[in-house]
């Protein structure tokens, strides 16, 4: 749920069988998911989940690529334990169990995993990714957070009510689907305005052309038109 103002689930898309060549590890009673590249890096990125969770193939698939790219990657557990939304649960009882999932208190488990990357990976600059719920996560940290240098936000804008959605620390890049139904291109064009009214740092807003919820990191490159918008938003993030 990328969307914290409507409690409409979003789709777990095409679940990627998948090994991934990272590590769990456990950080201050925390789960987290460890990649790193072959060459020593000072470079790290923390990448936050979405609804289904850290143990999400596909999630960690990002993860790794972002690692082959020369970043210590860490994704933590930010449901500290506990289950994440299963694509097979009632759909009624969503929004019930999406109250208890809060982004903005998130903090305290990037602190974990900041400190870890720092301490024992020797990482010394720090961006953030985050897809659907954590896309939000990436949002809320830019706002009120200063360790980050920037952060990718996939389908996630934090609360539209608050005040200081446009008020980055950090530059961000925001990727949305045209064809959203969780994030409709009316939030997305209030999300411009308030960047263009109130940031003071580089931002960007991309939006895909026909691309569902989750296109970035839960869909199959099935035909040309969708390896496009993959590669491509894929490509954003990491230029970023």
């Amino acid at each position: 749920m990328a969307n914290a103002d409507d409690a409409r689930p979003c789709c777990i898309g095409d679940r990627l069988e998948y090994g991934s060549m990272g590590r769990d590890i456990r950080v201050g009673g925390v789960d987290m998911y460890l990649a790193t590249p072959k060459t020593p890096t000072k470079k790290g990125v923390v990448v936050f989940i979405d609804i289904f969770g850290w143990e999400m193939p596909n999630t960690r698939y990002i993860v790794d690529m972002i690692a082959d790219n020369g970043y210590a990657a860490i994704l933590p557990d930010a449901f500290l334990g506990e289950e994440p939304w299963s694509p097979t649960g009632d759909w009624s009882k969503f929004p019930e169990w999406y109250e208890t999932k809060d982004a903005n208190k998130i903090h305290p488990v990037v602190d974990k995993a900041v400190g870890y990357l720092q301490k024992e990976c020797g990482v010394e600059q720090l961006g953030c990714v985050g897809f659907c719920w954590g896309g939000r996560g990436v949002h809320t940290c830019l706002v009120d957070r200063t360790d980050f240098k920037c952060g990718v936000a996939f389908y996630g804008i934090a609360s539209k009510d608050d005040e200081k959605l446009g008020q980055l620390n950090a530059p961000g890049l925001f990727i949305f689907g045209g064809n959203d139904p969780v994030i409709p291109l009316t939030q997305v064009e209030s999300l411009k305005a308030e960047l263009k009214k109130s940031s003071k740092v580089d931002h960007q807003v991309q939006v895909y052309d026909g691309m569902e919820h989750g296109f970035a990191h839960r869909k199959k490159e099935e035909n040309d038109k969708d390896a496009a918008a993959i590669d491509g938003a894929r490509l954003e993030m990491l230029k970023w």
